[in-house]
């Protein structure tokens, strides 16, 4: 067994949790996935054990039995400072490192995708957010509120959109739509209105509401309906970034914006929606995707606490 000093990453969102732990010259050396840890979906308890699981995977993937010495866990849901205290005890009561640090994860999001230089990266997963970084080293957010209240352009959002234009095309008030073809496979009913007692009796979670996301997205290059729904996703992911960027005073500036999240990989119909609302504010913008995935972001930052702490 291994037993360097190490740190470790962690980004836990309402769909998965990942934990990378790397020996501090930043040499990657274990990985490890979960599910959630989102605690206002799944609640505490659940959300530990979704941490503790990744880290405890992603060391057994380093064959290392050390705790390490420091951990950045980035969580979604960390929108007050209510919930940063909630998050940073059941952290840190999660025993995972001998110091635990609490981020919102649009901070590992962005450090990931511009590694701490000034851009906007817009997440469109299960939940939605921006977040920049200007030359002055400034932060703002926007969105990222959780699904009841924001997460606009989101799996989530998405999810929901189709469902409720479903009904609508069931009732006649909309034309008919491929959304409702993959209603019926997805949930596996007759009619619309079977949906009904799942809806309202047993509930359906926001995993199996934002599943519906990547569907939707891929029935938008031939489906109006669907184009629509993808239409307004991306332009409300466009709104987010370009609200970043007039808080920041970027709106004149070159910058990247860094397209992440699961929706972007699923058609580029989201995308080119996503571009065409950002050039009508930031025309020198310039959208990238990017594979980078947050938990870097994670382990990058906990990796400069501990150069800090030891100089």
């Amino acid at each position: 067994m291994n037993s360097r000093s190490n740190v470790a990453g962690i980004d836990g969102g309402a769909s998965k949790t990942v934990a990378i732990i790397a020996d501090t010259n930043g040499r990657i050396l274990g990985k490890g996935k979960a599910g959630p840890s989102n605690y206002h979906n799944i609640g505490v308890q659940a959300a530990t054990l979704a941490i503790q699981t990744a880290l405890r995977r992603a060391r057994l993937n380093a064959a290392t039995t050390e705790r390490p010495e420091i951990a950045v866990v980035a969580l979604a849901g960390i929108d007050s400072k209510g919930d940063m205290i909630t998050a940073s005890r059941f952290v840190k009561n999660s025993r995972i490192a001998q110091t635990s640090i609490v981020i919102h994860d649009s901070v590992a999001a962005l450090y990931a995708a511009t590694k701490g230089r000034a851009g906007i990266v817009v997440n469109a997963g299960t939940g939605s957010f921006a977040a920049g970084i200007n030359s002055k080293g400034a932060y703002a957010r926007a969105g990222g509120w959780g699904y009841i209240v924001s997460d606009e352009g989101s799996a989530y959002d998405i999810g929901l959109r189709a469902i409720k234009m479903a009904f609508r095309s069931f009732d006649g008030r909309e034309k008919e739509t491929e959304v409702v073809t993959i209603l019926k496979r997805r949930f596996r009913i007759q009619q619309v209105d079977d949906l009904v007692p799942q809806l309202y009796t047993t509930g359906l979670s926001v995993e199996q509401i934002a599943g519906l996301a990547p569907l939707v997205i891929r029935s938008a290059q031939k489906d109006s309906i669907s184009r629509r729904i993808v239409r307004e996703a991306g332009t409300e992911l466009g709104e987010l970034v370009c609200t970043v960027a007039i808080r920041l005073h970027m709106t004149k500036n070159k910058f990247p914006v860094a397209a992440i999240g699961g929706n972007f990989r699923s058609g580029d119909y989201l995308l080119r929606t996503l571009k065409f609302r950002i050039r009508q504010v930031c025309p020198n913008a310039r959208v990238i995707q990017t594979n980078v995935e947050p938990v870097l972001g994670s382990l990058s930052l906990a990796l400069k606490a501990h150069k800090k702490t030891n100089r």
